[in-house]
């Protein structure tokens, strides 16, 4: 088998996360133990003890996301062999350091420094009650991805944004942009006939939009100072969804995929077409997992949970 390690992105965090690893494996204790170094807090307790909405800042989750995908790679890699790395959004940093490209240390480090450049950007404006920065369209159409566009155009001005944030499958859209224009956007898309429906995420902000594009910028001058290796495991970038393998070329993937479209469809796509179609999810929960055998047909997705 051809296995793909795919590592979940913001939305995978939980209270507890890492936990029964960390009790189980000095290997994952170091991981977090070197994590409260580098960040220079207790990120683990807050991991295992909350409080949850704690957690779910962006401060907070992306660093944990990574530490806790990271140590369900070094478990999981003594027992399954890993010949591909992807990862969702915060999860292409886990993608990065499992692949060599970037030290551990360093994946902590920039997970934390994208977190704050990211949270600077949101805008300070309170949102409609009941609404958020970014939806989900779901559909089974497929020309879904012109279908959104265009209703995204129609709803956007210079001041005031909502753009593809993330095309996860076939079924699956994520939206992002300032709160006006994203609630005009999802209330035209639930009249359409051919969508099934529209859910506002719970999320700080309009990530994977324009509205992130100072974060990414900062991002760069943040990068310069980072050594970028050439991947000893192949992975596949999620902004053009296809193997990257220069330094250079790495850099300018991360700085844009924080403003641009996430190519998740294009990346899983990319890895089953490459022959890697077995897949198993390296970080807590199961939401990779589901999307793959959701609307993925074609992929064998192991259960971690068997190896850890």
């Amino acid at each position: 088998m051809k296995i793909s390690y795919v590592f979940p992105g913001q939305g995978s965090q939980s209270k507890h996360m890492g936990e029964e690893l960390y009790k189980k494996y000095d290997s994952v204790k170091e991981i977090f133990d070197k994590g409260n170094e580098i960040l220079g807090y207790d990120i683990t307790n807050l991991m295992f003890n909350g409080p949850k909405e704690e957690l779910k800042k962006t401060i907070h989750c992306q660093p944990a996301i990574l530490l806790n995908n990271m140590a369900h790679f070094y478990v999981l890699k003594e027992k399954v062999p890993c010949l591909l790395n992807l990862g969702h959004s915060i999860g292409e940093y886990s993608a990065l350091a499992a692949s060599e490209v970037i030290s551990l240390e360093d994946s902590i480090t920039l997970a934390s420094k994208r977190a704050k450049l990211m949270s600077e950007c949101i805008p300070k404006k309170k949102i409609k009650p009941g609404t958020s920065y970014m939806a989900a369209v779901l559909n089974n159409n497929p020309k879904l991805v012109d279908l959104v566009k265009e209703v995204c155009c129609k709803y956007s001005s210079e001041k005031d944004i909502v753009e593809i944030a993330n095309i996860n499958s076939p079924s699956q859209i994520i939206i992002s942009g300032n709160n006006n224009a994203l609630v005009n956007t999802v209330e035209h898309l639930k009249n359409q006939e051919n969508i099934k429906k529209v859910v506002y995420l719970n999320v700080e902000g309009p990530f994977h939009s324009s509205i992130m594009k100072p974060a990414a910028d900062k991002m760069r001058k943040v990068l310069e100072d980072i050594k970028i290796n050439k991947p000893k495991i192949p992975y596949i970038s999620n902004l053009n969804g296809d193997f990257i393998t220069e330094p250079d070329e790495i850099k300018e993937s991360l700085v844009g995929q924080i403003y641009k479209t996430v190519q998740w469809e294009k990346s899983l796509k990319k890895a089953i077409k490459e022959g890697f179609n077995t897949f198993i999810e390296s970080g807590s929960g199961e939401k990779q997992s589901n999307l793959l055998k959701r609307d993925y047909k074609e992929a064998n997705v192991l259960d971690n949970k068997e190896f850890v």
